[in-house]
């Protein structure tokens, strides 16, 4: 495995790259020469792009840079697993084998050491944002999934840009209790209630993006949840597993927080 065979394990989430923020895209590649390069493993649990609705968007350099970022990750032997989130849902399978990285279901989970983790994007632990479980559950059908494939790419494109701003008014009215992991939620994700039953459960950890509020907290005796942060200028909090203990860490940018 490259450099990086007995490195650490690194998650990230929400970075929500593409043409309006460059400054994100030179922050991502700093990380993947630096962080990325030493890890044995990276996840990546949604929302890599800001959206994502078309194969065609890899021949644009915002697009394509950090894809190449993570293709040479691969070459290098780094493990890459990408979750999608739900900006970036139709990423497929196939298309990501191009660049070495493997799509991994949401929820997933696996073993750190002797810890069961289960991996999420997060929306679906936001049960009392109803109108976008329901957004949620209508956009991911197969159905429409189907209506939409056949459309050219600058009306897809057209069509996100609209959803995305949509979406952002929509937040913005929302208090934050709504847009929030429920702590009930987070409770029953971890003892394996649908939808994250699993061999592994009960699990140890949570660890997911989404809610942009990084945090590690004891949700009980013997169970944490890991939140990891959104990217800003300012740079990114992320998880990593030394092969001991998992942390919460961060990765410095040239830029200054968002207000």
């Amino acid at each position: 495995m490259g450099d990086g065979a007995d490195g650490p394990v690194l998650f990230i989430s929400d970075l929500h790259l593409g043409p309006d923020r460059p400054d994100l895209q030179a922050l991502f590649h700093a990380f993947c020469a630096g962080p990325g390069r030493r890890a044995r493993a990276l996840f990546i649990l949604g929302d890599l792009f800001d959206y994502w609705i078309h194969p065609a968007q890899a021949r644009e350099p915002a697009y394509a840079a950090p894809l190449g970022d993570l293709a040479a990750l691969t070459e290098e032997g780094v493990a890459v697993y990408l979750l999608v989130g739900n900006r970036d849902f139709p990423l497929s399978p196939a298309f990501l084998k191009r660049y070495g990285i493997t799509l991994i279901p949401d929820p997933s989970s696996l073993r750190l050491g002797a810890k069961r983790v289960l991996l999420t994007h997060g929306d679906l632990l936001c049960s009392d944002d109803h109108r976008y479980q329901r957004f949620r559950r209508i956009i991911r059908h197969p159905l429409t999934r189907f209506l939409l494939r056949p459309l050219p790419y600058p009306w897809l494109r057209r069509l996100a840009q609209g959803l995305r701003r949509g979406s952002q008014r929509e937040v913005a009215r929302k208090p934050i209790t709504i847009t929030d992991a429920r702590p009930d939620a987070i409770a029953a994700a971890l003892q394996g209630a649908d939808p994250f039953a699993g061999p592994l459960a009960p699990y140890h950890l949570i660890v997911h993006g989404h809610t942009h509020r990084p945090q590690w907290e004891e949700i009980s005796s013997g169970q944490h949840r890991l939140v990891l942060g959104a990217w800003e200028a300012s740079g990114a909090f992320y998880g990593i597993w030394d092969g001991a203990v998992m942390n919460l860490t961060f990765f410095p940018g040239a830029g200054e927080p968002s207000t």
